[in-house]
């Protein structure tokens, strides 16, 4: 079974057990479970859902694994013959996820009210 979620504006495909490295930093701590309720679409061998009506009942939950920084990036900026440079340098904050489950949230059960009805013995 895989899914199609969403996180922080990019979709990834996830399946149970990956290991996946989101580029931005979730302010959740290490070691915790973080819970992505945007899932885009849900295959399992036989059926694969898209409908939104459907997919709104599932979630994906992730342990978060370690925060990094990604390598740096370099910019340079030169114009020619005007004496213009600049250096700039970049590194993105990056955030490791293992992917524990992809589920759908079961039903809740609603308990019926028993209405009781007053009766009125006139004499």
């Amino acid at each position: 079974m895989f899914a199609i979620v969403e996180i922080y504006g990019k979709q990834y495909k996830v399946a149970k057990g990956d290991k996946l490295l989101v580029n931005s930093k979730i302010d959740v701590a290490e070691g915790k479970t973080i819970k992505f309720e945007n899932v885009k679409a849900v295959s399992d061998k036989d059926q694969s859902l898209f409908d939104s009506n459907d997919l709104s009942k599932y979630n994906v939950s992730a342990k978060v694994l370690e925060h990094s920084r990604d390598s740096k990036v370099t910019i340079i900026k030169k114009k020619r013959r005007k004496g213009y440079q600049r250096k700039r340098g970049h590194r993105q904050d990056l955030t490791l996820l293992q992917i524990q489950s992809i589920s759908a949230a079961k039903p809740k059960k609603t308990a019926a009210k028993k209405t009781v009805k007053k009766t009125e013995d006139k004499k």
